[in-house]
């Protein structure tokens, strides 16, 4: 094996890390041995372009393209592999630290407390607080180069107790750091709380006594982050006071300026299972909130994390919006972000949820057009289209397509290992109806009523609206 690890790590680059990690190659001060690692650094992206296997490449081949004078050496080879790796993760590490505006002032105030060097700290450290004011959002990493800058200037401070402003700057320093625990510690017991939500645990999260009673101190009423918190965690913990979830709703839309991009959508995410939680309940109205957090999400461009969409959020948007009746904006958000999807599900999420809207639509030709003759890799797709398909048919009496698509998803059902038994029996079930209901005798009303009856008794977590409709439908024709 080549090296695996240092392969794996280039992989992930992207085009425009790739051209700054080669400009940081070329740096003597960064990388001495600079054009051993550029050339091999090179003849692994040229190999990578010609679509070798590079985790299969001969050593003797690489060492050849590097040193092509000398004779090969095993050991040197190895050692300029794990130089590059580990200048790998110090590029990352930089990069990491560039994407903090405060992070490297903070080092530099740090560098600049010598008495000989004060005229260039204090220009500095008001930079450093320009920052910290123009923040885009103020989040746990805000408070903590908040708490590291107060505390730079304390640190010089009680050198000297006598010097001015000395116990200001410790208190300031003080409640710099207050912030930071609060605003952390808030963070890890929401992060619990959903946990608990998805999984039982014994294990609990144990805040210290009074901690409540401080963090709802109203010296910490300037912090967004600590008020949107708490309001969260009501929700989590009081899920039936619905106006802990309107209160949430409404500082999100108020404060979400003064907050990160990144806090801000994990709130919005946990509102959205907050609706889901109620929409299970029975409580349908929440299906039109959810729907309108999406467009709230979508018009804060929250949508992309690391300039890609999720492909879970884009089924989720698609589905509710055509649960609202909403399909012009289904079909303009499929067609605006289904480019912004990752690669490897980007036609078949883009397909599939297509397919779904045509169904909507009753554009049944279409769906038929889309689904027909494709067979989805993945399960949860594969099941879905085969699902649309059968109701399609249904739709427009094509009996016989029907029949042979309910005969070929059951031996799909019965072969494939990946499906759960669960799973498995609950698309049985829900065939089984299907192909019930579009048997049922023109005048066999009892047959209808004993099986909706069943099929409502059944505790099926399949959809249950459309044959529901489909039953009703086919009452109202027999009577």
């Amino acid at each position: 094996m080549f090296s695996d690890k240092l392969i794996n790590l280039l992989s992930s680059f992207t085009r425009s890390q790739r051209g700054a990690f080669r400009r940081y190659l070329q740096s003597p001060y960064l990388n001495p041995e600079a054009p051993d690692a550029v050339r091999l650094y090179d003849y692994i992206l040229l190999n990578e372009r010609e679509g070798a296997d590079l985790e299969t490449l001969k050593r003797e081949l690489v060492w050849a393209a590097i040193y092509a004078d000398k004779k090969y050496n095993d050991a040197a080879l190895r050692r300029l592999l794990s130089d590059l790796l580990q200048l790998a993760l110090h590029f990352l590490a930089l990069e990491i630290q560039r994407q903090d505006p405060v992070a490297e002032d903070l080092h530099l105030q740090r560098a600049l407390e010598s008495t000989a060097l004060n005229k260039h700290l204090g220009g500095v450290e008001r930079r450093i607080e320009q920052k910290l004011a123009e923040s885009e959002g103020f989040g746990a990493r805000h408070y903590l180069n908040e708490f590291r800058f107060r505390w730079n200037i304390f640190e010089r401070a009680s050198r000297s107790m006598g010097r001015t402003h000395y116990i200001e700057k410790l208190l300031d320093a003080d409640e710099s750091l207050d912030r930071v625990y609060i605003v952390q510690k808030l963070k890890a017991h929401i992060a619990w709380l959903v946990f608990r939500g998805f999984r039982q645990t014994e294990v609990q999260h144990n805040l210290p006594p009074g901690f409540w009673e401080y963090a709802n101190n109203p010296r910490f009423s300037d912090v967004p982050l600590i008020a949107v918190y708490l309001t969260v965690i009501q929700c989590l913990t009081e899920p039936d006071e619905e106006a802990h979830f309107r209160q949430l709703l409404s500082k999100l839309e108020g404060l979400g300026q003064h907050i990160t991009r990144e806090d801000l959508r994990e709130c919005y995410h946990i509102a959205q299972n907050y609706c889901a939680f109620k929409i299970n309940q029975g409580k349908s109205e929440y299906s039109k909130l959810v729907f309108q957090i999406f467009k709230q999400i979508i018009a804060q461009q929250l949508l992309l994390e690391d300039n890609q969409l999720s492909e879970s959020m884009f089924k989720n948007i698609v589905t509710v919006s055509l649960g609202q009746g909403e399909y012009a904006f289904a079909e303009q958000f499929i067609e605006t972000w289904a480019p912004h999807l990752p690669a490897s599900v980007r036609e078949n999420a883009r397909t599939f949820n297509l397919s779904h809207l045509y169904f909507y639509q009753k554009r049944y030709a279409e769906v038929i057009r889309l689904l027909a003759n494709v067979e989805y890799k993945d399960v949860s797709y594969a099941l879905g289209s085969k699902l649309t398909l059968l109701r399609t048919y249904y739709e427009l009496d094509e009996y016989q397509a029907l029949d042979s698509l309910l005969d070929s998803f059951r031996i799909y059902l019965r072969r494939n290992r990946v499906i759960s038994n669960t799973v498995r029996r609950e698309y049985v079930n829900y065939l089984s109806v299907i192909k019930k209901l579009s048997t049922l005798a023109p005048d066999d009303r009892q047959g209808l009523a004993r099986l909706r009856e069943k099929f409502l008794r059944s505790g099926t977590t399949m959809p249950k609206k459309w044959l529901l409709e489909k039953m009703d439908q086919l009452g109202k024709t027999r009577h």
